[in-house]
């Protein structure tokens, strides 16, 4: 079959087939709602909003002291890689990355807009017709993959109404160097409906 696709089909398609071939033997199906995605790292299976995927790495943020991890994830159904992360202070917080963003997509104009907002501490991003509020922004350091010491960058966070929607703006860079930004649209994952499949490195 694959040879009937076209170089890029065909090298998503052997990526598809090579991730769903290194699954282990799945957790029985009554099981897999007693693991929380606390239990699962590199290697790891989950499925949810009735699509799977595989763990390729756990990335960490630091912000203030306060570490959280960032999984990226290889969706099973058609080879798109996906970023969720996730919290605990009292319960467990899940938010998965639904799509990136231009600084027009997102209501924003430049990062000149961008820094008087954060200067005023007022103003909003807005991605189709939803409204999401300046809510706060602050140095981070990023992990990749577990690597020290990490690079640091600034991010800037819009909340929608609840606060189960976020807009992201990661500033990277330096005046000397020049900025380069990376914004995407995050929602809230009720983490009860995470089916965990495999547990991978951290079970």
């Amino acid at each position: 079959m694959s040879a009937l696709l076209q170089p890029d089909e065909c090298r998503r398609y052997d990526e598809q087939f090579a991730a769903i071939r290194k699954m282990p033997t799945p957790i029985p199906p009554e099981k897999r709602f007693e693991h929380s995605i606390e239990d699962v790292g590199p290697g790891g299976y989950i499925r949810f909003e009735g699509k799977s995927y595989r763990v390729e790495s756990v990335n960490e943020y630091e912000r203030e002291g306060y570490r959280w991890p960032e999984l990226v994830l290889f969706r099973l159904n058609d080879g798109v890689t996906q970023y969720l992360e996730w919290e605990k202070e009292d319960e467990v917080s899940v938010f998965v990355t639904r799509r990136k963003l231009t600084f027009a997509e997102a209501g924003l104009q430049n990062k000149e807009n961008l820094w008087e907002i954060s200067e005023e501490e007022s103003g909003e991003a807005r991605v189709d017709g939803r409204v999401f509020e300046y809510h706060e922004d602050s140095p981070v350091r990023f992990f990749r993959d577990g690597e020290k010491p990490g690079t640091p960058f600034h991010q800037y966070l819009f909340a929608e109404d609840g606060r189960k929607a976020f807009v992201a703006v990661e500033e990277w860079g330096d005046e000397d160097e020049g900025y380069e930004h990376d914004l995407a649209l995050s929602e809230y994952l009720d983490p009860r409906a995470i089916e965990t499949l495999a547990t991978g490195a951290a079970g």
